[in-house]
Formats: C-alpha cells, structure tokens, sequence
C-alpha cells in the first residue's frame, strides 16, 4: 500500500497553483514518485525498469544540477 501517493499530473498542478513553497517540497514530490514506483513494483517488472531509466535520465540531465542547487541553497 502507498501511503503518499504523487503522480506527475499532481506535481504539474502544483507548479501551475503555485502550491510549492520551495524547490525543496518540488524535489521531494519528485523523489516520491520513484520511491512509491519502486515500493509498488516488482524488482522485474517494466514499471520499476522504466522508473529506473527515467529517474537516470532525470538525474543525468539537469534534475541533478536543480537538487544540487536546493541543497546549496539551503544550507
């Protein structure tokens, strides 16, 4: 069972509201899709594989410079 359930039409929501107060609750949404992928998945499955390439391409190309920047920014 997923206890907090995200998705990235509630995430796109969010951003066109204007609900995010930091790019830190902005990441964290992120993080959640791919933790609740991975919870819900099986390991062989083509959802948590596809989960997995995207969350690496995220990471590759520019999430991972945004993240940098939160957590410099916040420290």
């Amino acid at each position: 069972v997923i206890e907090y359930p995200m998705d990235l039409f509630t995430i796109n929501s969010k951003l066109e509201n204007n609900q995010y107060t930091s790019l830190k609750e902005f990441e964290k949404d992120i993080r959640l899709i791919f933790c609740n992928c991975y919870t819900y998945n099986d390991i062989k499955s083509k959802e948590y594989c596809s989960g997995r390439i995207l969350e690496s391409i995220l990471m590759k190309n520019g999430m991972k410079k945004l993240f940098f920047m939160i957590d410099k920014q916040e420290n």
